[in-house]
């Protein structure tokens, strides 16, 4: 390898590990922020205040609207639940593509620990992208269980967002299973120098 193809390489190498920290970082502010979120949300609507949000905002799931005062408590706790899971598996996608970013700034391309990280940020979108169908069908029928029969509803709905997700989350696998076969033909190459 000659010289300058040493220095373009290096300042690649530089380049990947700036980036990646810096969205190390990002992806650790949008964390910590959706944490926070996540609780007031939860919190919110299983106890509804004035200081977080008051019974007089209304909530819906798919088509259905309600004033969160005119919620029964049980049924709150329920949908918060549904919120709660929802938060829990948006933070372990963004905490395995923060741990996919750190490995990267670390220069670890193809260590086993950043396969899993890949091969769990897929697994997890995918997740995500389940219960995001599942979620308004349930939630629909808890927002109404209190209403007589014949006025319940349960809401299905497929949208893009479902279907993005399930996509680059088979994406994500599919890039964590090359990696992996990357890996082992680089270090078959080695074993043979």
């Amino acid at each position: 390898m000659s010289e300058l193809e040493w220095a373009e390489r290096e300042k690649r190498l530089t380049r990947i590990r700036r980036v990646s920290a810096f969205m190390k970082w990002a992806v650790t502010f949008i964390l910590l922020i959706l944490v926070v979120l996540g609780l007031v949300i939860t919190i919110g609507i299983a106890l509804p205040n004035d200081l977080m949000i008051g019974a007089e905002e209304t909530f819906d799931v798919a088509d259905t609207e309600r004033m969160l005062g005119d919620i029964p408590q049980v049924q709150r706790i329920g949908i918060s639940v549904l919120a709660a899971i929802a938060f829990g598996l948006v933070l372990a996608v963004g905490w395995n593509i923060r741990q996919v970013f750190k490995r990267f700034q670390r220069m670890e391309f193809f260590s086993p620990k950043t396969l899993a990280n890949v091969f769990a940020f897929g697994i997890w979108l995918i997740v995500f992208a389940v219960f995001d169908l599942i979620s308004d069908p349930i939630g629909s029928i808890i927002l109404t269980y209190d209403f007589p029969p014949g006025q319940r509803t349960v809401d299905v709905s497929l949208d893009g967002g479902e279907i993005f997700f399930f996509v680059l989350g088979a994406l994500m696998l599919l890039f964590g299973w090359i990696l992996r076969e990357a890996a082992l033909i680089a270090d078959e190459n080695q074993q043979f120098i």
